[in-house]
């Protein structure tokens, strides 16, 4: 059984679907599973979480993004990228003209945003891009996300590269859909990668094809990050044998069972429950009532 965590720089034209589908076939494993969907039509940075690390997808989501990309103004697509079906006809715009400095700050900080019609969004248990193709049509609320940060450059008349860092959520596409509604000439977004999640970062990924040029499964495995690595965030707490037997079976442990812990623990922290050879066993939650840790992945 193989634990951890594989950066793969996913290229365009797969699902991230394909990608698990890829990976569960070189490393010989049944539990894989993406850590945030890319789009068929972005490359970048896919988390792929293999065995026991497939537990740790909320805590993944939930981690900040960064984008890189560009986004081109003339008119607007129904899906908001470049796959889409024009909307209206191509105006001739020249965004040299566009005050983006006052543009983008409206795109700073907190946002609403609405999901696109043509994505995995759920509603009422349905994929939206589900409704779309059946023309059916639904309410859609928006969301709230965060743009940490939005830089831009013009690349000429009709083109914007930025650079953004995201919140867990946000939609790019309609980052680019919204910017080509304020400007006034409908915008779509022509490419995009994901740049970073959380640490990992495109710069640290491996290609599919490298991946797959690997013959020797003890070579392949160094490309996964071990399980004992993932999430450094959370304190590590190395316990006894009782306390790893009581972990085992789901129970709490108390400070009696606790060999070291890495630094001090606020009420209420996740930490990372260890044996004393070093092997990730659970995460925990600190019962500050019951005066103990609480597994609960």
């Amino acid at each position: 059984m193989i634990d951890g965590l594989i950066n793969i720089n996913k290229p365009e034209g797969y699902t991230s679907q394909d990608v698990v589908s890829i990976v569960k076939k070189v490393f010989k494993v049944k539990k894989a599973g993406h850590f945030g969907t890319l789009d068929p039509l972005a490359k970048g940075v896919l988390l792929i979480g293999l065995g026991r690390a497939t537990k740790f997808f909320d805590f993944y989501i939930k981690k900040r993004k960064e984008y890189a990309g560009i986004v081109r103004f003339g008119y607007s697509t129904t899906t908001y990228d470049r796959e889409g079906e024009k909307l209206d006809e191509d105006i001739d715009i020249n965004i040299n003209e566009v005050n983006f400095e006052e543009i983008i700050s409206r795109f700073k900080g907190e946002i609403e945003q609405l999901p696109p019609i043509y994505s995995a969004k759920k509603i009422n248990g349905k994929p939206l891009y589900k409704y779309a193709r059946k023309n059916e049509k639904v309410k859609v609320k928006p969301i709230k996300v965060n743009i940490y940060s939005f830089d831009y450059k013009i690349i000429d008349n009709k083109r914007l590269y930025f650079e953004v860092e995201t919140s867990s959520g946000t939609y790019i596409r309609t980052l680019a859909h919204d910017l080509g509604q304020v400007v006034g000439s409908g915008a779509f977004l022509e490419s995009l990668t994901r740049t970073r999640i959380g640490e990992f970062s495109v710069e640290d990924s491996i290609t599919i094809d490298k991946l797959k040029s690997q013959m020797d499964i003890e070579e392949i495995v160094n490309f996964v990050i071990p399980i004992e690595k993932l999430l450094p965030e959370f304190t590590k707490i190395l316990v006894n044998e009782n306390g790893k037997n009581l972990v085992l079976n789901g129970a709490m442990i108390t400070r009696d069972d606790v060999v070291k812990i890495e630094k001090s623990i606020n009420s209420n922290d996740i930490v990372r429950i260890f044996t004393i050879d070093e092997k990730l066993i659970s995460i925990a939650k600190k019962d500050i009532f019951k005066k103990g840790f609480k597994p609960f992945i």
